[in-house]
C-alpha cells in the first residue's frame, strides 16, 4: 500500500517536571490535549525535547501511560526512546515499551562512543537482534551527527526481513540521500525529515512530512503546514512555513528543544515547567529576547493567549 498520500507532522514533546523536579502529571496531560488538539502526531520520552535520559524507568512508564490516555485513537502516539551503546539497551527499551499500547517505537542506530562507527556489518547484525525481539510496529532512522548513514541496501534487506517496519526519517543536510530514501522506499512506509529545516524538500520529493521540537510551542501552525502543502495554497505555505522556520532560528541560538522552549511555554502560561540538570534554562535577559522575537512572528496559536496577557496588563475587567 502506498505510503505517499499519508502526509503527517509529529511533535517531539516536552515533559514538564515541577519545581521539585517531579514529573507534572497534570501538565503533561493539559500539553497532549494541546497537541491532540492541533492534530498533530506525537513522539514521548526523547533525549532532546522529552528529556529521556533523566526520565527513571517508573517514570517512563508513567509518561508512556499517559500519553496513552491522552492520544491513543485520536492522533498517533510514539516512543522514541534515547541513543544506545549496544542491543541490549535497545532491547530492554522495546520490553518497557511492549506494556503500553503505541503505535509504533523508534529503534536508534548504536552510538558506538569516541566517534567509532559501526560497520555495515554491525549495523545488520544489531538490527536484526534488535527486531526479532519484539512484534512492536517499528520506526528506523539515520541522523548524520552520528557519522553515518544508514546503509540504502541495509534498510532495502531490513525491509524484506521485517515486515513491521512502518517508517523511517533522517536527521541531516545531505539532500541527495534523502532523495534515495524517498525514491526507493516511499511506496513502502513512511518517510519522515527530523526538523523542519528539509520539510518541503521531503514533502516536494514525495516523502510524508517533518518531525520537530517547534510544534511544542505552536502545533496548529505545524499542521498548517502539512494541510497547505496538500492544498496547494502556496501563499498559505510560504507564510506557515516562513513562520515555523522563525521558531526554529530562535530556539537554535539557543542550542536546543528545551533550553528556551520550556521558559517561553511558561511565560505564555502554557504548560512547560521546570528543566533536569545537566540543561539548564536561558537567564531572564535571553529570555526577555526569546519572548519579544517570538511575539513578532505573530503565531496564530499564541494570539488569544497574547490578548489575555494584554488585556490583565491593562486592568481589564
Amino acid at each position: 500500500m502506498s505510503m505517499k498520500n499519508k502526509l503527517s507532522a509529529f511533535v517531539m514533546s516536552i515533559t514538564p517536571f515541577d519545581e521539585n523536579g517531579a514529573l507534572d502529571e497534570p501538565a503533561f496531560r493539559r500539553h497532549l490535549r494541546r497537541l491532540r488538539d492541533a492534530q498533530v502526531r506525537v513522539y514521548v520520552g526523547s533525549s532532546a525535547s522529552g528529556e529521556g535520559f533523566s526520565l527513571t524507568k517508573e517514570e517512563l512508564d508513567r509518561v508512556l501511560a499517559i500519553a496513552v490516555e491522552e492520544l491513543k485513537g485520536k492522533v498517533q502516539i510514539r516512543a522514541m526512546g534515547c541513543e544506545v551503546r549496544h542491543g541490549g539497551e535497545m532491547i530492554d527499551f522495546l520490553r518497557r515499551i511492549e506494556r503500553h499500547a503505541l503505535d509504533a517505537v523508534h529503534i536508534f542506530s548504536p552510538e558506538m562512543g569516541h566517534a567509532a562507527r559501526p560497520t555495515p556489518a554491525e549495523l545488520e547484525k544489531y538490527y536484526s537482534a534488535v527486531i526479532d525481539t519484539t512484534s512492536l510496529p517499528i520506526v528506523l532512522s539515520s541522523y548524520q551527527a552520528l557519522g553515518f548513514d544508514l546503509p540504502v541496501s541495509l534498510l532495502d534487506r531490513l525491509l524484506e526481513r521485517f515486515p513491521q517496519i512502518i517508517g523511517f526519517f533522517y536527521g541531516g543536510s545531505d539532500v541527495r540521500y534523502l532523495r534515495q530514501i524517498i525514491e526507493r522506499f516511499a511506496d513502502k512506509i513512511e518517510i519522515h525529515c527530523a526538523g523542519p529545516s528539509n520539510a518541503l524538500t521531503t514533502l516536494g520529493l514525495g516523502g510524508n512530512g517533518f518531525m520537530g521540537h517547534e510544534g511544542n510551542l505552536a502545533p496548529t501552525l505545524v499542521a498548517s503546514v502539512i494541510s497547505a502543502f496538500e492544498s496547494g495554497d502556496r501563499a498559505r505555505l510560504r507564510e506557515a512555513f516562513g513562520t515555523l522556520m522563525g521558531i526554529h532560528a530562535i530556539h537554535h541560538r539557543y542550542g536546543g528543544p528545551v533550553r528556551a522552549m520550556k521558559p517561553l511555554l511558561n511565560s505564555f502560561g502554557l504548560p512547560g515547567g521546570a528543566i533536569r540538570l545537566p540543561r539548564l534554562p536561558i537567564g531572564p535577559e535571553q529570555l526577555e529576547d526569546v519572548i519579544q522575537a517570538t511575539l513578532q512572528l505573530q503565531i496564530p496559536d499564541l494570539a488569544p493567549l497574547v490578548a489575555q496577557q494584554q488585556k490583565a496588563s491593562h486592568g481589564a475587567p
